[in-house]
């Protein structure tokens, strides 16, 4: 059977899953080059199609992973759409929003909104043709689970979701048995930990929904103060067998008491509270359910679990045995996951998120003559890099499929030594963004025990950047570039069969200077999704004046590139 997945809430995309089988995932913002684009997924739609081979006539089932979020009026009517969401979180219409979501689901009439939804996607869906094709809408929450249920190994699982909102719900818990999923539990969109630490994002300047990374990096660089921290606590905390509630009627505004009171704190103190709450909140949440349901291998997903640090306060936990997070933890991943619970996929584990374009070499070739730069084709592509690397050069990445989700796993990325720790801060500058996080390390998987504690907890998590650990001492020496202020660091292992140049590239690294490990930060200018085709790769590698770029089967330098 072959079916197309699609999501068109925030960050959209499409997935198509062929008997079964991821074959193609990749979200509207690497086409239309809008970063977390909320745009109906046509251009990614059009490239799973082009990417699994197939017409629109040979889908036999069209998965939409979310149901009546966005609502039918806000699906009818785009342009309103993207500018609701651009009122930032403290919007009175996005709290209404929230609290009509949720009551509907309560009462049982969303299955009103989920039909008037089916018309609009039915009637949009026209445009291609999709003449055989059943159109089954998703609930937003069961499409997290499937995602992260169908892509780890574990036949039993406990299957856990915690996002801001969708299709009236913020949380959900599932157990996995025999290729089974279960829902055991829901919270309606009201549990306090909806709209939480986005409304922390943006009360201290940054980007809802996008910079929640930055709260993240800012929370470790001090203590939080224990009157701030027992004030966040009176907001979000953990009421088995969910979270606390947000009253129905309490609109949230920035210069409210509570929001008042916390931006009397500084930045780092704000962020560094607000982590400990979530931590706190989502452990204990876990914990409970953990020992409800006797079951310790967790899958996770929904946006919250895109934080990396909380991540690794869950594998700490003593009663987990391991845990797998859903690469595309947000909503870009709702397409997939849908698909892939529509046919009850099995469980296994993904093997790799390389889902996306293959920049072909003729198409390497002709983005490299446009923009004026001589072609340099070298008989041995790892090496040469390989000799840049531990020269001092830094090297961006643009060559094989490109990566399905936020981060970038060596295909689209920026490579440079790991042991200058001024390097955050001057590549950081040359690519135009300001960070709080050091650059993440990536590594073979065969030497995991060498520089990160803790990390079978998270046996196949650690191959996509999706969790923390604690470096070793001879990590931090050798690789301070990659290690947080905290003594952590976000690795992403890479095994020999998942990618092979890249291991290459980390052999070769080594063998020249002892240390088999990079710094990996993604391939794009700040604000800008990650590079997708051979043109993107050219243009963001010129924009950033970079040393050296890898583009398919070409290597080429800059003539004035110094080292270091």
């Amino acid at each position: 059977m072959i079916v197309l997945g699609i999501a068109d809430n925030h960050d959209s995309g499409a997935a198509v899953v062929i008997d079964g089988r991821p074959v193609a995932a990749v979200n509207q913002e690497r086409v239309d080059r809008v970063k977390n684009s909320g745009a109906f997924p046509w251009g990614a739609i059009d490239a799973c199609l082009d990417l699994a081979g197939i017409s629109a006539r040979e889908v036999d089932r069209v998965v939409v992973g979310t149901g009546f979020t966005p609502s039918a009026a806000l699906r009818a009517l785009p342009s309103q759409h993207h500018r609701a969401r651009d009122r930032g979180q403290f919007s009175p219409l996005l709290h209404g929003y929230i609290v009509y979501q949720s009551l509907l689901k309560a009462t049982g009439l969303f299955t009103l909104e989920v039909d008037a939804c089916e018309a609009v996607l039915r009637r949009r869906l026209r445009q291609r043709p999709f003449d055989r094709a059943q159109v089954v809408l998703a609930d937003h929450h069961r499409a997290h689970a499937e995602g992260a249920y169908r892509t780890q190994p574990h036949e039993d699982c406990l299957v856990l979701t915690v996002d801001a909102m969708g299709d009236g719900t913020s949380a959900t818990v599932s157990r996995g048995q025999g290729g089974d999923l279960d829902l055991l539990w829901r919270q309606s969109g009201m549990a306090s930990v909806n709209t939480f630490y986005s409304r922390v994002t943006e009360l201290l300047g940054f980007k809802a929904n996008r910079h929640e990374g930055k709260v993240t990096g800012l929370a470790a660089y001090v203590a939080p103060p224990p009157e701030l921290l027992a004030h966040m606590r009176s907001r979000i905390g953990f009421r088995a067998p969910g979270f606390t509630t947000v009253p129905f009627r309490r609109v949230e505004r920035p210069d409210d008491p509570f929001w008042a009171e916390v931006a009397r704190w500084s930045r780092e103190e704000v962020a560094a509270a607000a982590q400990r709450a979530l931590e706190e909140a989502v452990v204990a949440f876990t914990r409970h359910w953990v020992r409800e349901t006797g079951c310790g291998r967790l899958a996770l997903a929904g946006g919250a679990f895109a934080n990396v640090k909380l991540n690794q306060r869950l594998a700490e936990l003593p009663e987990v045995q391991d845990i797998w997070v859903y690469p595309h933890m947000g909503d870009g991943g709702l397409a997939l996951g849908g698909a892939l619970g529509s046919v009850g996929a099995a469980p296994r584990a993904l093997p790799d998120a390389y889902l996306g374009v293959d920049p072909t070499d003729r198409e390497c070739a002709q983005a490299l003559s446009v923009a004026g730069i001589p072609r340099a084709r070298p008989d041995v592509v790892v090496a040469t890099a390989a000799e840049l690397l531990v020269q001092g050069k830094v090297l961006a990445r643009c060559a094989g499929p490109m990566e399905w989700g936020p981060r970038a796993l060596g295909n689209r990325s920026v490579f440079y030594r790991p042991d200058e720790p001024d390097v955050n801060r001057w590549l950081n500058e040359k690519l135009r963004r300001s960070e709080f996080m050091p650059f993440a390390p990536i590594c073979r998987s065969e030497d995991a025990p060498r520089w990160f504690r803790g990390v079978e907890k998270a046996p196949r998590a650690s191959h996509f950047m999706t969790v923390c650990f604690d470096v070793t001492d001879e990590f931090r020496r050798r690789c301070p570039a990659a290690v947080h202020v905290d003594g952590t660091a976000r690795p992403q292992l890479v095994d020999a069969a998942e990618n092979p140049e890249v291991h290459a590239l980390l052999t070769a690294v080594g063998q020249r200077n002892g240390t088999p490990v990079l710094v990996n930060t993604s391939f794009n200018m700040h604000e800008e999704p990650i590079v997708a085709t051979a043109q993107d790769g050219v243009r963001a590698w010129k924009a950033a004046g970079l040393d050296a770029l890898w583009l398919g089967p070409y290597l080429v330098q800059r003539e004035d590139a110094p080292a270091g």
